[in-house]
């Protein structure tokens, strides 16, 4: 859920600037002064900010760290504060992080300069619940590690439904570049302020055309804008935040009186226009995560990426970004018409709806993290103690509860002729050389009784599949190889198993027949999946980042080459390929929708591709976010 736009309480902003420095080892900087002044300017604007604006160009450290101080210690709860520099940024031999002043001393920081420690600390005192901190400078990622990450009840209601979050023109180890200063009377704004400056003044950091610019979405804007430009800084974006923080509206431009059969005509040309984009026929691709993230899940019509404790939810048809939702805990949410369920303080289930982040009614129910299945409006779902429960998602009553032993689950419950599978680990005193092999328990999907168990020869992996034909296990048998062993799920007994000749890098997948797997050294191999017996081999030109995938007949790898490749299943022959690099998903893989693949790249975007791949030629282009 998005903050309130502009709500109760002021809007305050303290940028600081720093380009003129005493020391011969600090060379001048010519962007911050303009920095300043460009920003503050939007920032004030009352059609876009309508921030008070403080700028301190070239002061000393004491006025600074006074003046920091000041800001964060008078803040009121509902205030949002913004605290901007552009300076040098200055690393000592510890990787602590040092903003430059006029009178710095790069070999001593400690004693010349504002330290990052410093900013931290007064920020930990502010009241304000939304606080978002833009650093221009070198070296700018190492800010992010110092942030509180503390997840518990009482930081959670200090931020009260907004957030403390860190935007940074780079990484920890890159440079901050200026602008051109080809002209030296007109300096120009660094690359990274720019494009933030351009976002806001433009207003086409709106990625979802919804009139609100927000922090995530200003700095995916700006992301994109120096990727594209080929800039060799990578912004970077922290912190905590459970609902993100509107920065800015979009200033309305004016529009030049016309006839009513003009108007009319143009209310036409645009309706056919976002007709058209809603429902596109070409490739496209949009941001989502702010970085690496998991492959999309295609729920009632809406995209769900999961990053780190965050679910960002688009609409499949309309590319209609919905609000973000927090989970609290890293593991995978279960998905159900619309909805996703997940632990939440304490434990306890909680059900929020995808599309407008509220809470849905759920059963009163401690459950594991990461560890809930669905199938067929039902959910199971283990709880810490070590019991499996059934939830009927439709009156939002427990149908059963069963006690599985003090055994910790080490996968999400999957159903399967009858029977819901869990894997389950018995502890092992502390100490023990074995640390356990851990064992497949079925129960009746019914009633929740015992049904039977299976117990492996050696550890398991939970890298496994799960089908009313077989139970595809990984067994590691040495610290270089593992085995793959298919078990009858009506009665747990073992009916065939393959030894790998290395490792797999990806859980496998069974389709049509055949059990696909890819290794660390390259190859991807598919087995029958009735005896086991291997059908072919084919070398891929790098390890596979996702779980395999079909769609009728053809096969589908992503892998370290940047190659996402279609074989043709039943004889291993490549088909086509196409250039691009997903992020890596080991049990995951990319949703599948009426011809169309939906997939995550390593830098959090979403991209949609025709099956076929043959429509892909140019690459695809950004769409354009329709507001809902």
């Amino acid at each position: 859920m998005i903050a309130q736009a502009f709500g109760d309480g002021h809007r305050r902003a303290l940028l600081i600037g720093t380009g003129t420095y005493s020391h011969p080892g600090l060379p001048r900087l010519l962007s911050p002064e303009v920095d300043c002044a460009r920003l503050a300017e939007v920032l004030r604007d009352p059609e876009v900010g309508q921030f008070e604006v403080q700028q301190l160009v070239d002061a000393d450290r004491s006025t600074l760290e006074r003046a920091i101080e000041e800001f964060f210690l008078t803040a009121q709860r509902d205030d949002v504060c913004l605290l901007y520099l552009s300076c040098h940024g200055i690393v000592n031999r510890n990787d602590k992080l040092y903003f430059a002043v006029l009178s710095t001393d790069p070999e001593r920081p400690a004693h010349s300069a504002i330290s990052a420690s410093f900013v931290h600390e007064v920020m930990d005192e502010c009241r304000a619940r939304s606080i978002v901190v833009v650093l221009d400078c070198c070296y700018s990622g190492l800010f992010i590690p110092g942030a509180k990450g503390s997840t518990s009840a009482g930081f959670e209601e200090a931020l009260a439904g907004h957030g403390r979050v860190v935007i940074t023109a780079g990484t920890r180890v890159q440079r901050a570049w200026e602008g051109d200063h080809s002209d030296v009377d007109t300096p120009a704004l660094s690359r990274f302020t720019e494009t933030l400056v351009e976002g806001l003044r433009s207003g086409d950091a709106d990625l979802n055309v919804d009139g609100l610019i927000t922090v995530q979405e200003l700095f995916r804007y700006a992301s994109e804008r120096l990727h594209r430009e080929g800039r060799e800084q990578t912004p970077r974006l922290g912190g905590e935040m459970q609902y993100d923080i509107v920065l800015a509206r979009v200033k309305k431009k004016r529009r030049q009186r016309s006839s009513r059969t003009t108007n009319t005509k143009e209310s036409s040309r645009r309706t056919a226009s976002t007709r058209t984009r809603s429902r596109p026929e070409a490739p496209w691709r949009m941001s989502a995560a702010s970085g690496p993230a998991r492959q999309p899940v295609l729920s009632d019509g809406t995209l769900v990426v999961h990053e780190k404790c965050s679910l960002h939810v688009i609409d499949a048809e309309s590319h209609r970004r919905y609000p973000l939702t927090q989970t609290n805990y890293i593991g995978s949410p279960a998905f159900h018409k619309g909805a996703a369920y997940f632990p939440g303080k304490g434990h306890w289930l909680r059900s929020v709806d995808l599309r407008t982040g509220r809470p849905r009614r759920s059963a009163r129910l401690q459950v594991s993290d990461g560890l809930l299945g669905v199938c067929t409006d039902v959910l199971y779902a283990p709880g810490p103690d070590g019991s499996l429960h059934s939830i009927d998602l439709l009156s939002g009553s427990i149908r059963w509860s069963q006690p599985l032993g003090k055994t910790a689950i080490g996968c999400a419950p999957e159903v399967a002729a009858g029977n819901v599978i869990v894997m389950a680990k018995e502890p092992r005193p502390l100490g023990a050389a074995d640390q356990g092999r851990g064992r497949v328990v079925a129960v009746l999907e019914t009633t929740g009784r015992p049904s039977w168990s299976y117990q492996p020869e050696g550890p398991l992996s939970s890298d496994w599949v799960v089908t009313d034909l077989g139970i595809y296990l990984t067994q590691q048998v040495e610290s270089s190889r593992q085995r793959i062993v298919a078990v009858d799920p009506t009665n747990g007994e073992p009916l065939w198993s393959f030894d790998t000749a290395a490792n797999l890098a990806a859980a496998p997948a069974v389709a049509s027949g055949f059990v696909i797997y890819g290794d660390v050294d390259n190859r991807l191999v598919t087995l029958d999946a009735k005896s086991g017996a291997q059908l072919w081999e084919r070398k891929t030109k790098g390890r596979v980042l996702t779980r395999p995938f079909t769609v009728d007949g053809t096969l589908f790898t992503a892998d370290r080459s940047a190659t996402l490749t279609a074989w043709k299943l039943s004889v291993g022959r490549k088909l086509r390929s196409h250039d691009l690099l997903v992020s890596p998903d080991r049990r995951g893989r990319p949703a599948v929708s009426n011809g169309w693949l939906y997939l995550t790249d390593s830098r959090g975007d979403i991209h949609a591709l025709p099956t076929s791949l043959h429509q892909v030629s140019p690459p695809p282009t950004e769409v354009t976010v329709l507001a809902g």
